[in-house]
């Protein structure tokens, strides 16, 4: 293979491909009020630097306990490295992106469809980095790197972002409780769901390693329930979002909206209007809707009246 420095630059080049797509791909579930690109880029960045880094200097501290009662190089401490430390402590870092966002800028996040964009896009941002660390370390010539590159970003392509976005389905779902037992129970609920999920793929495939890939199915099943999973839940939220834009948008016509913006709004039946002012009706319209739904089940949170104002007079200025 040719020097380390010129692998280095087309595996980082590379992977910066599927890193995008997937982020997109996750970011699209968000269809009406699209997240702040500074934080959703903060996102990824927290998942490729400061977890990438902190999961390996906590996986080397935990893997000195495993090493002295399980032994060095065992299956046992290779499952336990594997399907226990990477899973708990991966999860947790990639987390906190999500947990950043919404304890700081919790009133631009608003459910559970922004919390699966944050914590999708910090584990792609993960799995970049992790991949080109894979890359670089685990393949001597250009067929190793290719095979390993394939089952990276496609067989196993979305496992690093789907985990985390039930981190932040678990943040999401917290938004909105006023009950402090609840939101714990919502976000360790989704820390946890993420930490099984990462657990049975990682286990997995390590005792497929020692058994001949008898259970290398239990690696798809896993991965195909994930990927079926977040599936629904990009259907879900389409409908989720426009029954909020009904019930929150209805007395906004005509003063705010026209009746024509409302049913491009809720049904999708746009006409005569172009795409650039439909991208800014859809944006205004969908944060006077989440405003609204905030300010009728938290109240004010320090100026969501102000904003429902703002919003509509930005509305009424895109009128024709």
């Amino acid at each position: 293979m040719e020097s380390e420095s010129f692998k280095f630059l087309v595996t980082v080049v590379v992977l910066a491909i599927p890193a995008f797509f997937y982020s997109w791909l996750i970011r699209s579930v968000d269809r009406f009020e699209k997240e702040p690109t500074l934080w959703v880029v903060f996102a990824f960045l927290w998942g490729a630097l400061p977890a990438v880094i902190a999961a390996i200097i906590f996986q080397v501290i935990l893997g000195i306990p495993v090493a002295i009662f399980a032994g060095r190089d065992t299956l046992a401490a290779e499952f336990l490295g594997a399907a226990v430390s990477a899973p708990v402590t991966e999860e947790i870092l990639k987390g906190m992106a999500v947990a950043i966002i919404y304890l700081t800028r919790r009133r631009e996040f608003d459910g559970w469809v922004d919390g699966i964009v944050y914590g999708g896009v910090a584990g792609f941002g993960f799995a970049y980095v992790e991949n080109i660390l894979y890359l670089m370390n685990l393949t001597d010539t250009w067929a190793e790197w290719l095979q390993l590159l394939i089952l990276r970003t496609v067989v196993f392509g979305g496992l690093h972002g789907g985990w985390s976005a039930l981190v932040g389905i678990g943040f999401g779902l917290a938004r909105y409780r006023t009950n402090p037992f609840l939101k714990i129970l919502c976000i360790s609920g989704g820390l946890l769901a993420a930490i099984f999920g990462h657990l049975v793929h990682n286990g997995a495939l390590t005792l497929a390693e020692a058994s001949g890939g008898a259970t290398i199915l239990l690696v798809f099943i896993n991965y195909g329930a994930l990927i079926l999973f977040l599936g629904l839940l990009w259907f879900v939220a389409g409908f989720v979002e426009r029954r909020n834009l009904q019930i929150y948008l209805q007395d906004e016509v005509p003063g705010v909206i026209s009746a024509q913006w409302y049913d491009g709004l809720c049904h999708g039946r746009w006409s005569g209007i172009n795409p650039a002012l439909r991208r800014q009706i859809t944006q205004a319209a969908a944060e006077l809707a989440q405003k609204k739904m905030q300010l009728a089940k938290l109240g004010e949170e320090d100026g969501n009246t102000t904003e429902i104002n703002q919003l509509r007079s930005h509305l009424r200025g895109l009128a024709p």
